[in-house]
């Protein structure tokens, strides 16, 4: 898939916006119609919803990284390495975000 140059710069902080929107939807959604009762195994329905996002997210991340991000055409070697290198670190960022931010469905109250 061939993506424009900057692209791959913002692509992790788009995804960490969407995950963080959808996020704090369904937490909102969730505490609203009671999942946080609904037992699910040694959890609540909406905690092991809460994190099933968090999982999918990272792992969408990973195929970013490993499928997405490919060196762009019309650039010399060197600007197309630099920008690959930097879009990389932004993406790395936004991972951190992603864990730093979403973190405390793990064991904070969520309603």
């Amino acid at each position: 898939m061939k993506l424009h140059p900057f692209a791959g710069l913002l692509a992790g902080f788009v995804l960490w916006s969407v995950a963080f929107l959808l996020l704090y939807g369904v937490q909102a959604t969730g505490c609203k119609l009671g999942w946080h009762e609904t037992p699910l195994g040694p959890t609540s329905l909406l905690r092991g919803m809460l994190s099933a996002m968090v999982l999918t997210t990272l792992v969408l991340f990973h195929l970013m990284e490993r499928h997405w991000l490919k060196p762009v055409a019309g650039a010399t070697e060197d600007e197309r390495r630099r920008l690959l290198h930097i879009s990389r670190l932004a993406n790395l960022a936004a991972a951190a975000a992603t864990l730093a931010t979403f973190a405390g469905i793990f064991w904070l109250t969520l309603c």
